[in-house]
């Protein structure tokens, strides 16, 4: 009966550990990208006229509400053919965002896109979490 208990306890401790692992959040701060908080991306709406804005969320999210002007671009669909439809050359400003750091998604387009040569990235870390929790203006 005590070495079942100690299976037990042991696969218990061990299914916490993969859960933990798997529930980290996504960075604040990526190489090759500058991290925004939504206050400054009104300043990029002013100062870069031709930003690109890409939303790395799901369907479904980018239907319930989105930043004005984003396209949809899931972080799965990133590819040079992708990016290079949507950016016209690799130093064209482009914010990326997601749900926010429990989400990762635009984390991990931003990774591919910086690998890719794209020189003037933004990130905003927090996302359609802070954008939403500011009362921020969304596109349906």
């Amino acid at each position: 009966m005590m070495y079942v208990r100690s299976i037990f306890l042991s696969l218990a401790v061990l299914l916490g550990l993969i859960s933990t692992l798997a529930a980290q959040d996504a960075p604040m701060q990526i190489e090759g990208a500058r991290t925004v908080d939504a206050r400054q991306i009104f300043d990029l709406f002013k100062s870069k006229p031709n930003l690109v804005i890409l939303d790395n969320r799901k369907e479904e999210d980018y239907a319930a509400g989105h930043i004005e002007g984003a396209i949809r671009l899931l972080d799965t669909e990133v590819s040079p053919d992708s990016l290079a439809k949507h950016i016209s050359a690799k130093d064209t400003p482009v914010l990326f965002y997601c749900n926010g750091v429990k989400c990762g998604r635009a984390a991990k387009a931003i990774e591919k896109a910086v690998q890719l040569g794209y020189t003037n990235v933004y990130y905003y870390a927090l996302g359609m979490q802070e954008w939403n929790g500011e009362g921020l203006p969304v596109v349906k």
